[in-house]
């Protein structure tokens, strides 16, 4: 039975002390994650650290609870020394997580750290490949992994391979910072399928995959040679059904979070004198606590009448596995608590309740729903459940969440009070709204946000990911169904020697010859020279050359010894071997002057981009632009030439990195059929690598080969790697 091999930082199982004896604790562990049925489901098999408590256990100790933990369908990850425990713990607390929550200024880079890291990603691809089999799938989980998807890729080619990065992931100009960029970007493109919270994340992740490492990306796939894989979009959930559940415990259960505060609060709660403002968050830098309670004095200080109205509770604890100086910042929590307590307090009233421990999920649910605000403004957030359960633990409907714009929450609570969490007016202003929120306009809102939870829980997030990891896989399969194998490039050449009547159509750029910045540049080499030779003699075989280039360069490059057709400008030249160019239609070049001032208007302002005049047509080159700015001007030019050429016969052909405009119905495809006449050709075969070429597949009669160069979506019968494997096959023929 196949199974979910799924790989995180640490097991969904913990060791406690019970009476001086350590016990693993499992059920509960995977009863919080909300998702038992799924694992149950997908018969789910775990790899990571295990979490001891008290003090780090020698790999011996480990050992002890192995057999408990495989009954637990558990397999420990543990470092061999202490060196690389801490270093494993360095890179991705000290580099990976301040760098992707765009506080660069804190991160450090250390080669020993970095080497421990990539360390520790081989050691868990050696627990995996130890226990994975065929038809298993794998999925990766957050940033300590970045690299093993490349690690399992190289060993196991056909695996089935997610990733889910559960932080940010920052923009190119932040990525680029660090000094690993490259390997990190290898080791997730080993994925099939990666995953982000928002599609901020995502633009942000193809940017640096076409700046770094210059793969092209359609939409959201990635093509790696002859592998696609895809990106996408999967907003993390909550288990909204568990929390409604916990509520209505509360109910027929005697309250037990009240009795941790000070008597004046749990009378205030239970008289509703006060209105209290709830802020949760881990005490990091990402967070923004020491902002969050500057606003709040902020709006003590400049609103008295909001004095002994409204308390504000913050719990922020302290984390141990993220960047930062905890104790640092804590002194300045203090430091402000102690401030707005001192300036602002009274012996009835205590104006912030500041707590800095974990509380179990029962209590938590509680405190939410006790808070009539909850101000949860982080400076950078992958997601932020916190907000989510709040908006869930709301059985009523009322409550106001104040969100901040940089959590990935926000891009779904779109009914939450949006703020920038660097902007202290805005905040204390949304305070104020929420303190006055007719409560009939709070439940408008909630329950907007409660059915939008409900709909896309933390089931419905894991299901979708592994739905889109399957479908990866068919569209994989799909395209392989269209490679030329070493059976079919036999068959081809074994048809094309039995032929007696061959013709060959061969595009240059992209086919015969390498892309080049310099177009100058991809003129024939030797090899080629000595290929097309060799084909062009044989009697049988009509040899046809179909370019967009122009026909003086491809005169300059063939002489007359060749015997070769050549179809120029993309159909608008013609010549036989030894005859002179010709055109089948009479076209002028007037349209020129109203076309070629725009192209001149974008080569200022993209550079290193290029205006080429041809014959018959103008082309826009950007391949040597910058990736992300070329393909945006592209987008813009298009639009400005659909409208300029609305009333001009006219067609805008977007081609590989060059946008050309020429006379529309005059492209390769006709081109083609021209050439073919009513001559009958037993054997009919076509390469071509960008969109200008599917005119000639589509031309052709079914029994043709058309073959595509590279894996673009495309109506050739098959595809072929690359330009070395298109000589290839022509130099079989010759043999």
């Amino acid at each position: 039975m196949k199974r979910l091999i799924i790989a995180a930082n640490f097991l969904p199982a913990k060791v406690k002390k019970v009476n001086n004896i350590h016990q693993i604790e499992w059920e509960a562990e995977i009863e919080k994650s909300g998702l038992t049925d799924f694992y149950n489901d997908n018969n789910a098999w775990w790899i990571g650290q295990l979490e001891i408590e008290d003090s780090l256990q020698s790999a011996t100790d480990i050992e002890l609870f192995d057999s408990q933990l495989k009954a637990c369908n558990c397999t420990p990850v543990f470092p061999p020394t202490l060196s690389l425990y801490d270093g494993c713990k360095g890179f991705p607390r000290d580099t990976l997580w301040p760098v992707f929550h765009y506080f660069p200024q804190n991160a450090k880079y250390v080669n020993k750290d970095w080497h421990a890291y990539s360390e520790m990603n081989e050691l868990y691809a050696e627990k995996i490949l130890d226990i994975i089999e065929e038809g298993d799938s794998l999925w990766i989980h957050d940033y300590h992994l970045l690299l093993l998807p490349g690690i399992i890729r190289k060993k196991m080619p056909a695996l089935s391979i997610g990733i889910f990065i559960h932080i940010p992931f920052p923009s190119y100009e932040i990525f680029r910072l660090l000094p690993m960029r490259v390997e990190i970007l290898e080791g997730m493109l080993g994925a099939d399928l990666i995953g982000f919270h928002t599609y901020d994340y995502v633009r942000h992740f193809l940017s640096c995959v076409r700046r770094l490492l210059g793969y092209d990306t359609i939409f959201n796939q990635i093509r790696i040679g002859d592998r696609t894989l895809e990106t996408d979009v999967f907003p993390l959930g909550i288990d909204y059904e568990k929390y409604r559940t916990i509520i209505q415990n509360f109910k027929d259960k005697p309250n037990k979070l009240r009795s941790k505060f000070h008597q004046e609060i749990e009378v205030s709660i239970k008289q509703k004198a006060k209105k209290l403002i709830l802020s949760l968050g881990r005490l990091d830098y990402t967070k923004g606590i020491p902002l969050r309670l500057v606003a709040y004095e902020t709006l003590l200080r400049n609103y008295p009448k909001y004095h002994e109205k409204i308390s504000f509770i913050l719990n922020a604890a302290v984390p141990d596995n993220v960047g930062g100086n905890s104790e640092e910042l804590k002194h300045e929590v203090d430091k402000i608590v102690g401030r707005i307590n001192g300036a602002f307090g009274t012996i009835q009233w205590m104006p912030v309740w500041y707590l800095n421990h974990e509380f179990e999920q029962e209590e938590l649910v509680e405190l939410y729903a006790l808070s009539d605000i909850a101000l949860i403004v982080p400076l950078r957030d992958g997601m932020n459940l916190i907000a989510k359960e709040y908006i869930a633990s709301r059985p009523d409907g009322t409550g106001v969440l104040i969100l901040s714009e940089m959590a990935g929450a926000s891009k779904e609570l779109h009914e939450a009070i949006i703020v920038n969490p660097n902007n202290n007016e805005e905040i204390v202003s949304s305070m104020i709204e929420a303190l006055e929120m007719p409560e009939d306009e709070q439940i408008r809102r909630n329950l907007v946000m409660q059915k939008r939870l409900r709909r896309y829980d933390v089931k419905r997030w894991a299901h979708d990911f592994i739905k889109s990891l399957e479908g990866v896989k068919q569209l994989q399969e799909s395209t392989l169904t269209k490679k030329i194998t070493k059976k079919r490039t036999e068959r081809i050449v074994k048809a094309y020697r039995e032929a007696e009547n061959r013709i060959l159509f061969l595009d240059y750029d992209g086919s015969l010859a390498w892309f080049k910045k310099n177009p100058e540049d991809a003129r024939p080499d030797t090899e080629l020279y000595s290929i097309l030779r060799n084909l062009s003699s044989d009697p049988r075989n009509t040899l046809v050359i179909i370019s967009g280039r122009d026909k003086e360069t491809l005169e300059r490059w063939f002489h007359d010894e060749y015997q070769i057709h050549f179809v120029a400008e993309h159909g608008v030249w013609n010549r036989e071997p030894g005859s002179e160019w010709f055109m089948n239609d009479q076209i002028d070049n007037e349209w020129k002057d109203s076309i070629k001032p725009l192209l001149e208007y974008y080569v200022d302002q993209t550079p290193n981009t290029f205006i080429e005049d041809k014959n018959f047509s103008l082309v826009w080159h950007y391949r040597k632009a910058d990736p992300d700015l070329g393909v945006q001007r592209a987008w813009e030019l298009k639009d400005e030439l659909r409208i300029l050429t609305s009333n001009l016969n006219l067609e805008i052909m977007d081609g590989d990195k060059v946008l050309e405009i020429k006379y529309a119905g005059i492209n390769k495809g006709r081109a083609a059929l021209n050439k073919m006449g009513d001559e009958k050709f037993d054997f009919i075969l076509a390469f071509g690598d960008d969109w200008t070429d599917e005119y000639t597949f589509d031309a052709l009669p079914e029994e043709a080969y058309t073959i595509k160069v590279g894996t673009k979506i495309t109506k050739a019968n098959f595809y072929i790697d690359s330009v070395d494997s298109v000589r290839g096959m022509l130099k079989m023929f010759i043999e």
